[in-house]
């Protein structure tokens, strides 16, 4: 027999369902790397592509030497948090935004500064271009995992 029991007044589903989503995302967002460590990767490689034909290599090798600090950086933070799904395949706004990134990294070669002025230019724009992708294919990445998430059957 179904018996139907009176809801309570105070429950609200779309409060609840809107929690369970909230929680969901949190947790994804926990497996990922942090902002934090993504803005010095964005502007670690901003700054390398703005000198690039600038200063000598070995002052490029030099910048390429923190991604060893960055690395131990990521390992350290990474080890702690509860390890991602894998992404069965990324969505069309990830590769979109992936396209951006290497598109930019590479026309910005053709633009060669002559001054210090040029080459502050072309950084803080790389590094504006630079983050806006990275932090596309993140969210990019985390709304593909809650929504497999989702379908997934139980």
């Amino acid at each position: 027999m179904n018996e139907e029991k009176p809801r309570s007044a105070d429950f609200d589903p779309r409060a609840v369902l809107a929690e369970v989503d909230g929680a969901s995302n949190a947790m994804v967002n926990s497996t990922e790397a942090p902002r934090g460590f993504m803005l010095v990767v964005a502007a670690l490689i901003a700054t390398v592509m703005a000198l690039l034909t600038v200063v000598p290599w070995s002052v490029i090798v030099g910048l390429c030497a923190l991604g060893i600090p960055l690395g131990i950086w990521y390992y350290l933070v990474m080890r702690k948090r509860p390890k991602p799904r894998p992404v069965t395949r990324h969505s069309g706004p990830y590769f979109l935004s992936f396209l951006l990134f290497l598109l930019v990294t590479q026309f910005s070669r053709f633009w060669e500064p002559g001054a210090w002025w040029e080459i502050t230019v072309k950084g803080l724009v790389l590094f504006g271009i630079t983050w806006f992708s990275m932090s596309r294919m993140r969210t990019a990445t985390v709304n593909n995992r809650v929504k497999d998430a989702n379908e997934r059957p139980i």
